[in-house]
């Protein structure tokens, strides 16, 4: 991948979301299908991050509940580390399901934050 010395932050927003491969090397036993976790993306990403010289934040926010189910907010957002002030951001909001069975509460939120990130990420990316 070669880059351009002055790309702006979309520029390379762009270059990312053109170029980046994160395929589905997951499968689920229970519902025989393919998918991908937020560690591929991220896994896939770094190089890329690097080169273009931006770096990843992902933050997260519990939301108050809607019908007493906590609602959790994911964001990412790709920093341009050239211009600090420079960022681009895309979110998801998840619903964390305190009736999982076989879940304790720790969990519930672990999943629900897995859950978040990767479909913050796969927004930014705009991965399928």
């Amino acid at each position: 991948m070669k880059t351009q010395v002055r790309q702006n932050i979309t520029q390379k927003l762009s270059v990312i979301q053109t170029t980046l491969k994160a395929p589905k090397k997951r499968t689920n036993s229970f519902g025989k299908y393919k998918y991908r976790a937020a560690e591929d993306i991220l896994e896939a990403v770094k190089p890329m991050l690097a080169e273009l010289q931006c770096s990843l934040l992902i933050n997260e926010e519990l939301l108050s509940t809607e019908g007493g189910l906590p609602i959790m907010k994911s964001i990412a957002t790709l920093v341009d580390s050239q211009d600090s002030s420079k960022s681009i951001s895309a979110i998801a909001i998840v619903a964390i399901d305190l009736n999982s069975k076989g879940m304790q509460k720790p969990q519930q939120f672990g999943a629900a934050s897995s859950y978040g990130k990767k479909y913050a990420l796969g927004n930014l990316f705009l991965l399928d």
